[in-house]
């Protein structure tokens, strides 16, 4: 950023003005182009979708009626021929030979698979001239064909179907012996005596109707409608070349059939793409379309943007010029006059023009500021005294400081000599107290750090501990359970004493020492608790509740530092402390129970010390 700057600190005014007006009107046709593409795209292909798949499944009702259509006129074929008009008394010699034959009523014999053969062939020529030949397939395997075909291959889609009572459309494979491509419609034959499946009817079908209800529905110039099969096969493509292959065997094999409405890349081009499933034949009836060829009025709109943006140009260039002169003009005087000043020279004047007119403004203010420059020099050597004298102070109060700071050594020294006059003569617990008495305030007394080892801090309350002890001789106990593991831990200093010395006033001296204060600590989370338990008479409830509102206040109000600045070390200035060194949600928690005792607990974050000068 630092160098940008320098670089255009390097040309005028005039020079960056120009800069600016160019850039920012390229920023903003860019801006325009690209907002007009987006939402151009985003509506183009949204109608693209919208259009494309009502046509999909428009397609897809015409070839599932088509289908059914098919099943339906079967049905007296599957029956059998009914008797010949005129003649309702005298049997036709043809009706129920097909059910015969696929009950098992009657065997399969020369006499009545010719009637069969033409029944089936009549039934072509009366419906369907696309389809290619049925196939009557009985349950055993036995099958009479409509084009007399004694054998068929052994891999024949149909051959392997399991019974169904639901029709089967197979998607379309090369017939046999012709290899043509064709679909096949398996229909389950029911006996009509009792509705049990007892054979199945094949349709062999070509793709001329396909082909005609396809080619009636188009999309754009080059966009097409194609049909993909549950086992991803093309059953239709106008490239017939296709037809009949995996998708994943064709120049189609990057498309991705997961879910419709999709922008994909196929062979180095963006499509288009959705489709519509038939509930029927489960086949995907697909409409693709390049989406260069939806985008022709988006080429149009970026022609006329570079138009606009070239006649801009020239306008900047023609113009910006003229107008920056214009607007420089008082800049390079006053610039002038900055020079005298800046030469020594405060007696210029400064010329400008009432109005709202920002550089006349600035000139009217430069030219007080010169006037006022010389009793302004006067004041400085006024407030160079005052800044002097400040300091003087500053010094005074650091000396007296310091001084202060003299009464914590003279005594603790003062208790040094307490114990070694004690130890000369021979009285030990005068020695123990004298000797912690001065170890607790050479440790009170030191300003810094503010942090110490959970192990110091321990060691320190300690010897308080054993003051408290030998205050109280046999009756008062007191244990620290902490483990091994926590002793590196950071903490605030003089944090647990305090407490223990609010337990020993409040719990152990009402009940004349005949009490115990215990001290743990655990982990929870990446947390550390510290609980200082005593079983004195506890606290009543409304006590229980003022100590624990007056710690809410302090977290409340950290920051404006009323308990950090506090002289005693009860249990409010110790929460102050925590809170303002770790936050709010750190600090004291107070639990209570009458007649049982209280515990207090202390939450710190768990910090290690990594080296000797740095946690």
């Amino acid at each position: 950023m630092k160098l940008a700057m320098n670089f255009l600190y390097r040309y005028s005014m005039k020079q960056k003005m120009i800069f600016a007006f160019l850039t920012v009107s390229l920023l903003a046709v860019v801006t325009i182009a690209l907002s007009a593409q987006y939402y151009y795209t985003r509506a183009t292909t949204k109608d693209f979708f919208n259009i494309a798949s009502s046509s999909s499944a428009s397609l897809n009702n015409q070839i599932d009626r088509y289908f059914k259509q098919m099943i339906q006129s079967t049905s007296a074929v599957i029956a059998g021929p009914l008797p010949l008009l005129g003649s309702s008394f005298n049997a036709n010699s043809e009706a129920g030979a097909i059910q015969a034959w696929l009950t098992g009523k009657a065997p399969l014999t020369a006499a009545n698979k010719p009637i069969i053969e033409d029944t089936l062939r009549r039934y072509i020529a009366i419906n369907y001239s696309e389809i290619e030949s049925l196939v009557l397939l009985k349950e055993n395997g036995e099958w009479v064909s409509s084009n007399g075909q004694a054998r068929y291959r052994t891999d024949e889609p149909w051959l392997g179907l399991p019974a169904s009572a639901k029709p089967v459309v197979i998607p379309t494979y090369p017939s046999y012996p012709y290899q043509v491509p064709i679909v096949s419609l398996v229909i389950p034959v029911f006996s009509v005596e009792n509705t049990r499946i007892v054979g199945r009817l094949v349709i062999h079908l070509s793709l001329t109707e396909l082909k005609e209800i396809m080619g009636k529905t188009s999309i754009g110039k080059t966009g097409t409608f194609f049909i993909v099969s549950a086992s991803d096969t093309i059953v239709y493509h106008p490239d017939s070349s296709l037809v009949g292959n995996p998708i994943t065997m064709t120049a189609l094999k990057d498309l991705r059939l997961d879910e419709p409405d999709t922008v994909q890349e196929i062979g180095g081009q963006d499509y288009l793409i959705t489709f519509t499933r038939s509930d029927f034949t489960q086949w995907r009836n697909v409409a693709i379309v390049p989406l260069q060829e939806m985008a022709t009025g988006l080429n149009l709109a970026t022609q006329s943007m570079l138009i606009v943006l070239v006649f801009l140009f020239l306008f900047v260039i023609l113009v910006v010029p003229t107008l920056t002169r214009f607007l420089m003009e008082p800049v390079v005087r006053l610039k002038k006059i900055i020079h005298e000043v800046e030469r020594g020279n405060l007696n210029v004047r400064v010329e400008f023009h009432p109005g709202r007119d920002e550089l006349q403004s600035l000139s009217r203010s430069f030219g007080q500021m010169v006037g006022r420059l010389n009793s302004l020099i006067d004041d400085v050597y006024r407030y160079q005294l005052r800044e002097m004298q400040l300091e003087v102070r500053q010094k005074d109060a650091m000396i007296k400081a310091l001084q202060g700071q003299i009464n914590p050594h003279f005594l603790y020294n003062t208790l040094g000599l307490i114990r070694s006059i004690a130890f000369m003569e021979e009285v030990p617990r005068i020695e123990k107290i004298a000797g912690n008495l001065a170890s607790f305030y050479r440790y009170t007394a030191k300003l810094e750090p503010l942090e110490v080892t959970l192990r110091e801090e321990i060691e320190h309350l300690s010897k308080y501990l054993e003051i408290i002890d030998i205050r109280f001789m046999q009756n008062f106990q007191s244990k620290i359970y902490v483990n091994e593991k926590f002793m590196p831990a950071r903490l605030v200093k003089l944090s647990l004493q305090p407490i223990v010395e609010n337990a020993v006033k409040y719990a152990v001296e009402p009940k004349n020492g005949n009490a115990s204060i215990l001290v743990n600590a655990f982990d929870e989370g990446s947390d550390l608790i510290l609980e200082v338990a005593d079983n004195g008479p506890g606290m009543p409830p409304e006590k229980l509740e003022s100590i624990r509102h007056s710690l809410a206040q302090v977290a409340e109000r950290q920051e404006e530092g009323e308990y950090a600045t506090r002289d005693s070390l009860g249990l409010a200035n110790v929460h102050a402390r925590l809170v303002l060194r770790y936050g709010s949600e750190y600090g004291i928690a107070v639990d209570s129970f009458v007649e049982r005792g209280t515990v207090v607990s202390i939450r710190i974050p768990f910090k290690k010390v990594e080296s000797d000068n740095k946690s």
